[in-house]
């Protein structure tokens, strides 16, 4: 599972202005982070991606992607079966 982990933050990464990438697990232990990623927010990630699940239910759709932004970059933030992944990109 490391590998193949690794192998999609590496994909990850081939997206323009992408400057880190974060993957938890459901409750937010960090599982991997690659570039500039804010130290101890994997809790908080994982969090804001349950909280918009419970928002926005889908019985067998697919789950929100949440996006922010700042004058600084963005976050989006997606949660997977058990992973949720953030990618850091710069404005």
């Amino acid at each position: 599972m490391e590998n193949t982990l690794e192998k999609h933050m590496e994909e990850a990464f081939r997206i323009p202005g992408v400057t880190g990438v974060l993957c938890t697990e459901s409750s937010g232990l960090c599982l991997s982070s690659k570039g500039n990623v804010p130290r101890q927010c994997s809790g908080s990630i994982s969090a804001l991606a349950s909280q918009a699940a419970r928002l926005c239910p889908s019985q067998n759709g697919p789950t929100p992607v949440i996006c922010l932004e700042s004058e600084y970059g963005s976050v989006l933030v997606k949660k997977t079966d058990n992973i949720t992944t953030a990618l850091f990109k710069s404005s």
